[in-house]
């Protein structure tokens, strides 16, 4: 479910870059430029307060409370580091119901909530398609939105660059 969300603020985000305007040079006669570093640490927390309130945002203007997007930190199973995920509503249900079926399969006396735990998940990809649409639409029209959504995606890809930049040292 991870990579749903994922995949779907990487489409925004390709959006969002596409309507940004070209930047501009930097006026004559500068001949030094300071450019003030920030830490993975400090990266990382700017991007997660940056994703509060984008999705605040979203789930303010959205017209579904399936789609409101909240965010949670959980350590995996078998780990003690905890990860930040951010997932619909949909989606968090979806893994409830699935859960619960794969408790009544293992258990025979379930009624009525008895299934296939697959069912839950195939029905969160129609799901997801119609979430994307929605946030491609309300950033077409909420200039707030946008903004943020921009700003999240030069954030992501400035943390992205720092990774690789780490990763090859």
């Amino acid at each position: 479910m991870k990579a749903f969300c994922i995949v779907a603020f990487a489409a925004l985000a390709a959006m969002a870059n596409a309507q940004e305007e070209p930047s501009t040079a930097p006026p004559a006669g500068v001949e030094e430029l300071i450019v003030r570093g920030r830490t993975i640490q400090q990266l990382r927390l700017e991007i997660e307060k940056l994703e509060d309130a984008v999705y605040e945002r979203f789930n303010e203007l959205n017209s579904n409370d399936d789609f409101d997007i909240f965010c949670y930190e959980q350590a995996p199973t078998g780990s003690n580091v905890r990860e930040r995920t951010c997932m619909p509503t949909f989606a968090l249900r979806a893994d409830e119901r699935a859960a619960r079926a794969v408790l009544c399969t293992m258990q025979t006396a379930c009624k009525g909530f008895g299934g296939n735990a697959q069912i839950h998940y195939a029905r969160m990809e129609q799901k997801g398609e119609e979430l994307t649409a929605e946030m491609a639409r309300l950033a077409r029209e909420d200039e707030q939105l946008m903004q943020e959504l921009t700003r999240l995606a030069k954030l992501r890809e400035t943390q992205r660059a720092s990774r690789q930049r780490h990763a090859d040292r």
